[in-house]
Formats: C-alpha cells, sequence, structure tokens
C-alpha cells in the first residue's frame, strides 16, 4: 500500500468558477460600519461638497469613503488599483455597494483634480475635529502633544510641485505633524525644503490645537509640548510659556554653555533613569543659551549603561529644557489632577524619551501608506491625498480602540490589523430580502465576529 493513498478522496482534481460572492477582504465591511457610524464622511461633505461642480458621478463624500476603504485595504497603493476592484462583485458587497457605484481609476484622478492650490488645507479641520472627539472619547487627564516633521522620500520623483531636497539629502515633501498618542491630530503638509521651526508653522500649529482643547474639551486642562532640537529657540519657549500657557519638554544641543552652567552647580547627581536596555545619569539645574535672557531648567542626561555593559560618562549625552516645576497656576493643576510626577527630574526625562515612541507614528503611517511615494504631479493634489491618508490612519487606530481592543494589542503597525481583522473570507449572501456576510466557524471564533459587529455598529458620532 502506498502512503498516503488513502488521502486522494482530499485532492483537488480541478478548477471552477463559482457564482457565489466571495471576498478576501471580509473585515473591511467592519471598518467601513464603524466610519459610517462616526459621521466622517458627513463632515468631509460639509467642507468639500461645492467642489462637485456636476450632479453626474459620486458626491465628494462618497469618493472620500472610497478612497479611506482602499487605504485601509492596502493590498496595492497604485492608483490604478481602482480599475481592478471596479471588476470585483465581492469587493463592492463588501463596500455595500454595487460594482456599477465603484469608482474608476479616472475617478479618483478627476476626485484629487478638484485639490487645486491650497484647497486641501481644509482637511486640517477635519483632522482637528477627529482630535476633539477622542479627546472626548479618552477623557485624558494631562495631554502630552508631540510635535515634529516627517520627511516622504519622493527622490525619484523629480517632477512634483513641492518635491525639493530635504535636510536627509533626498527629494520629498516635509509636512509638519502633531501626534497624540497613535493618532495624528494636526499636519500642515509642506514643501521638501520646509525645515522643522520654518516660519511660524510650528507656532500656528500648536496654538490652533491649544485653542481647540480649551474651548471644545477641557480648558484647565495640562497640556505639554514635546519636541527635539529643531523646535528649540527662545521665541518658541516664550511663546509656549506667555502666549499658551503651557507646559514644554524641549531637546536641545549640546554647547560648551550647558556644561559650564552644570559645573557652577557643582555637578551633583539628581537622579536616575532605566529603560529595558539603557539607564541614565540624571543633572537637574539651571542655565540658558548665549542669546536667551531668561534661564530656564535644563536636565542633562548620560547614558552609564546599555544592554548590561558600563558605558564611558559623556560618551551620549542629552540636554533637555522645561518649564515643569516652575511652581505656577498649571504645576498646580498637575498636582490636583495626582500627575506630580511629571515634574520630577525622572519624570521629564522619560518625557522627553517618550519623543522616540512617538517616532513610531512616522514608521505606522508609511507602512499604512504602502510607499512614501505620493502619485501627483500638482503639489495640492498630493496634499489632499496624504492628509485623506492621514485621517485613515486615524480612523483605523481608533477602530482598534473603539472596538478591536480584544483582538489587537494597544499599540500595533496597520499590517497586524490588516492581517488579522480585514484579510478574512467571506461569503456574501442575499435571501430573505437582506443581506448577509457569512465566514467560517474558525474565522467567527477567533475574532469574535458576533461581538465585533456589533461593538462597530455602537454610536461613535463625532460631536
Amino acid at each position: 500500500m502506498k502512503i498516503g493513498s488513502d488521502r486522494k478522496e482530499n485532492k483537488i482534481n480541478g478548477v471552477e468558477i463559482t457564482n457565489d460572492t466571495l471576498s478576501g477582504r471580509g473585515g473591511l465591511s467592519f471598518l467601513l460600519r464603524y466610519i459610517d457610524n462616526t459621521g466622517v464622511c458627513s463632515l468631509i461633505e460639509e467642507k468639500f461638497g461645492h467642489l462637485r461642480k456636476s450632479s453626474k458621478g459620486e458626491s465628494i463624500s462618497e469618493c472620500a469613503r472610497q478612497f479611506m476603504a482602499f487605504c485601509m485595504d492596502g493590498t496595492n497603493h497604485s492608483i490604478a488599483r481602482f480599475d481592478e476592484l471596479k471588476r470585483d462583485p465581492g469587493y463592492a458587497a463588501v463596500q455595500e455597494r454595487t460594482v456599477a457605484e465603484l469608482l474608476s481609476t479616472a475617478s479618483v484622478k478627476r476626485f484629487f483634480s478638484k485639490f487645486n492650490g491650497t484647497t486641501y488645507a481644509s482637511y486640517r479641520t477635519i483632522l482637528n475635529e477627529l482630535f476633539v472627539w477622542r479627546l472626548k472619547q479618552e477623557r485624558p487627564k494631562v495631554i502630552t502633544l508631540h510635535l515634529d516633521t516627517m520627511v516622504l522620500d519622493n527622490n525619484d520623483a523629480k517632477r512634483r510641485e513641492g518635491c525639493n531636497v530635504t535636510y536627509k539629502k533626498v527629494l520629498g515633501f516635509q509636512p509638519l505633524q502633531i501626534n497624540w498618542g497613535p493618532y495624528i491630530v494636526d499636519m500642515h503638509f509642506r514643501s521638501g525644503e520646509k525645515h522643522s521651526n520654518h516660519g511660524n508653522d510650528a507656532k500656528n500649529a500648536v496654538a490652533r490645537l491649544v485653542k481647540l482643547i480649551r474651548s471644545r474639551f477641557d480648558e484647565n486642562v495640562p497640556i505639554i509640548i514635546n519636541a527635539d532640537s529643531g523646535f528649540l529657540s527662545d521665541e518658541n519657549l516664550l511663546f509656549f510659556e506667555n502666549e499658551l500657557k503651557i507646559k514644554y519638554v524641549v531637546i536641545g544641543k549640546l554647547y560648551a554653555s550647558v556644561y559650564d552652567a552644570l559645573k557652577a552647580a557643582g555637578n551633583i547627581e539628581r537622579g536616575r533613569v532605566s529603560a529595558k536596555r539603557a539607564s541614565w545619569v540624571c543633572y537637574d539645574f539651571t542655565s540658558k543659551l548665549d542669546r536667551w535672557n531668561t534661564s530656564r531648567r535644563t536636565i542633562l542626561t548620560t547614558l552609564v549603561a546599555e544592554d548590561e555593559q558600563y558605558v564611558l560618562e559623556g560618551i551620549r549625552d542629552t540636554v533637555m529644557y522645561t518649564n515643569l516645576g516652575n511652581n505656577d497656576q498649571m504645576d498646580c493643576v498637575l498636582h490636583m489632577r495626582h500627575q506630580s510626577e511629571l515634574m520630577t527630574t525622572e519624570g521629564i526625562v522619560k518625557l522627553a524619551h517618550y519623543n522616540g515612541e512617538e517616532e513610531l507614528n512616522h514608521r505606522s503611517i508609511k507602512e499604512f501608506m504602502g510607499s512614501e511615494h505620493l502619485p501627483f504631479a500638482k503639489f495640492g493634489m498630493n496634499g489632499a491625498y496624504y492628509a485623506l491618508m492621514v485621517i485613515s490612519h486615524t480612523l483605523m487606530e481608533s477602530f482598534r480602540k473603539d472596538v478591536a481592543t480584544k483582538v489587537l494589542p494597544t499599540r500595533c503597525y496597520a499590517t497586524r490589523l490588516r492581517r488579522e481583522i480585514i484579510d478574512i473570507a467571506v461569503k456574501i449572501v442575499r435571501t430573505g430580502h437582506q443581506t448577509i456576510m457569512k465566514t467560517t466557524r474558525a474565522v467567527w471564533d477567533n475574532l469574535d465576529i458576533g461581538s465585533l459587529w456589533d461593538r462597530c455598529n455602537s454610536q461613535f458620532a463625532i460631536t
């Protein structure tokens, strides 16, 4: 008897076509139902509906919805993919649309061509609305915002408006972004040569969010800005201190005057901070740069151990400036909200180190996009494309937190969500005047599909 002969009945002997409506992206329906319940498409229609000059074709909100579905699917990031999807009845059924209602590649290009000049910039208001919505959903005691720029490498796409040389020595774009946790809550799309502290971009962006927080969430909540050395200037710090009345932790550069001030303070160790693979000695004193009129609280950290190996002191130092612990009104609020540890030397250093974790947002949005290359020649079209990408990313992160917390960890990249939730095989059947989506028992049990469906049908309206 030959080995395996008893398995002949399980062998596949041929292939055929089925008329059943099937899809390998069944989980996309959960995200789209969640998006529909947030009302974000209505916000987009309200803001950009006037761009539709003819009643022919789909509305602005429908185009945005289908593009967000395309972003979240992530199978193929080419605009030409829309023509392929338009031939797939399973994909249409998952979107709760007919094949005729799906956008073509030409339709998508016409949609983005409506965003001429700076029209795309109004997408910032949509992002800001999402930010206020997340604040009301999560109710933080302290709001820590991370201010940074991110380079989009388009070095092989030289015929792009605004695709200029960046500080990374490649041609591309350099949007200014503000992150709150896993969310990008504000984004100013800019050409590549715009450095971190270009003009008043950073001050205006921070002021924009502070005004929103104070007027629409909590006028007393402590706000802390985290930023790297690209944003260190006396003008910025005075603006944060005197105009906005907020806290900051900003990384500085290691000038000789920093070490002179440390020596004058007595080189007294003020604390130690340890992480999984490293530990630092911290010195807490006051200093000022040559052009400053005001001395500020300064913390110098020096790496003393990494990967269980001691490091020579002074090899890897970092300096940061902060107004935390100045005994002002905001510090009193921090005490009242039981957040006093944020004003300690160790607490401030941990806030600064959190900058590194916030950098993961850059990696996350780039992975979500699939490619840093933006597809259009015109700057305004690329601005709208990237803005909708960021909105889609924020909605996916919100979905993970509101709906998929039992399935996914607190922080993960889009690839994992796509693999575990979106990429499931389903069958869509119509019976008794109803449309039912079916999946296998294994998928049903692993994802608890019934509960997942109930949660994404809950009320998450953006107000």
